[in-house]
């Protein structure tokens, strides 16, 4: 077994061999500590076996391996969720798009005396359905649905984890809306957009390690929203939104070209075109 050493020391081995945040980030996941309490306690003794798990995660994190799988989970909206190769790992900008959701859902459960309808298409992890159900615990109803099975075990587990009444979500297995019932008051979407071009420029972080299904969105990286953005438009209710996270703005046209209203382009927080929103008018 391997002498116990400082978590000073450690922090000091792994900093050499990966960066030094992610060391961090592995040491605060196996202390107990916050990421600034592992410097404040760099004195005190990690012990043998959790050192054992350290030097493996450091040997896993310089494979490319992405550090959200190695640990197991992540924050999204306050949340922890599960984290393995079996969906993409969440990332804030989508929590930009549930916070417009949420924004969207609330004024009209304010205006409607029933419980709302709400699609997660491409569920994934499940974090956009998961964090809506968690701010929405009330007059909420949620579909989620995703192609991959293995994803959407994940999703249910996560499910489990984090919501109050993890029923209130159902999970479906399908291609974007096929089979689902109509009669949604808002849909959402975080869908591939990455381009095949552009798939092996990718982080080998990315690139060999999260699921290309998740990633790759065709040639031009619209191949989803051109059979999604119709499917929703049947979808929604009279005055129903759809939001979607993009990779490119052309999807607004796509939106317009499908007879959606009130479009709108939003900026994520590092200024890049992420979000497109759109109302199914009254016709």
């Amino acid at each position: 077994m391997t002498d116990a050493v400082t978590i000073g020391n450690a922090l000091a081995h792994g900093a050499g061999l990966i960066n030094k945040r992610d060391a961090k980030l592995f040491l605060s996941h196996l202390t107990g500590y916050s990421v600034d309490g592992v410097v404040l306690n760099e004195r005190n003794e990690i012990p043998p076996e959790k050192y054992a798990m350290y030097l493996e995660y450091i040997k896993r994190r310089q494979t490319g391996e992405p550090l959200q799988y190695i640990i197991g989970k992540w924050e999204f909206m306050g949340l922890p969720f599960i984290t393995d190769k079996r969906a993409l790992i969440p990332r804030p900008e989508t929590e930009l798009l549930v916070e417009e959701a949420f924004a969207f859902i609330k004024k009209i459960s304010a205006e409607e005396e029933r419980p709302i309808r709400a699609l997660d298409v491409c569920t994934g992890s499940g974090c956009i359905a998961i964090a809506l159900a968690c701010l929405l615990r009330e007059n909420l109803e949620i579909v989620a649905t995703d192609i991959s099975p293995a994803a959407l075990s994940l999703a249910r587990e996560n499910a489990e984890k984090n919501t109050p009444a993890p029923e209130k979500i159902t999970f479906i297995e399908t291609d974007l809306l096929e089979g689902v019932d109509g009669d949604f008051d808002i849909i959402i979407s975080n869908p591939p957009y990455i381009t095949s071009g552009e798939m092996a420029t990718l982080s080998p972080t990315v690139r060999d390690h999260e699921p290309h299904l998740a990633l790759d969105g065709g040639a031009d990286g619209l191949d989803i929203y051109r059979r999604l953005i119709p499917q929703c438009k049947k979808a929604l209710r009279t005055g129903g939104a759809l939001f979607l996270e993009i990779g490119s703005p052309e999807v607004w046209d796509l939106m317009e070209k499908s007879g959606f209203e009130n479009i709108n382009l939003l900026h994520d927080y590092a200024e890049i075109e992420r979000i497109v929103t759109g109302v199914k008018p009254n016709v």
